[in-house]
């Protein structure tokens, strides 16, 4: 009788193994895990704000989903790449970046994760996960501070944030840009902590 009682939730078990997966993965290939954390490959402040820009609004306007896009600057154009659960985010996500401010022109290179784009039971619950889009929304805002208030320096920091406690990691040249680093995350609305994880070049 027990035995048969535990059967059923092997199933249950499994799907939950495999979401933890699937989360695993998106967050591998997450805005902001490339060189540069949340600044993603750009070379220079101009490129990494716009970019910083687009990813937020992808984030904003299709959830979860958009996690699995990366975005690449070139002056005022943006590349897209990347696979994501939804048609939906694969069709529009073009649309959301010519939105943000500063894009002229996108190439979409983005390709659905299932041959025919339906949702799986999986794909559901990771794209439930609220909470992982508002912190990479929130290290994309932290970083955005940052690039306004120490410039290229930014593009050294490392971001992330986790229900609104946000770590700042990295090398800055001088104690100065490090107060003013510290004080732009400390200022992002939404941010509950700043743990300081910043050095300063010797």
């Amino acid at each position: 009788m027990m035995n048969r009682a535990h059967v059923p939730m092997l199933p249950m078990l499994l799907a939950a193994l495999l979401a933890v997966s699937l989360l695993a993965a998106c967050a591998a290939t997450a805005p902001g895990t490339a060189r540069g954390g949340w600044a993603g490959r750009e070379e220079n402040v101009a490129d990494a704000s716009l970019g910083a820009d687009v990813r937020l609004a992808l984030i904003e306007k299709l959830g979860f989903d958009a996690l699995g896009i990366t975005v690449d600057t070139a002056g005022s154009r943006v590349y897209l790449t990347g696979r994501v659960e939804k048609r939906a985010t694969q069709e529009l996500a073009e649309e959301v970046a010519l939105s943000v401010p500063g894009v002229a022109r996108v190439d979409s290179a983005l390709s659905l994760k299932d041959g025919d784009g339906a949702e799986t039971p999986v794909g559901q619950a990771v794209a439930g996960t609220e909470q992982e889009v508002q912190d990479a929304a929130l290290e994309l805002r932290v970083g955005k501070n940052l690039l306004g208030e120490i410039g290229r320096h930014a593009l050294h920091l490392e971001v992330e944030s986790t229900d609104g406690v946000v770590s700042v990691r990295g090398r800055v040249p001088d104690a100065e840009r490090k107060s003013l680093a510290l004080r732009a995350a400390q200022g992002t609305p939404g941010v509950k902590k700043v743990i300081d994880l910043i050095e300063v070049r010797r």
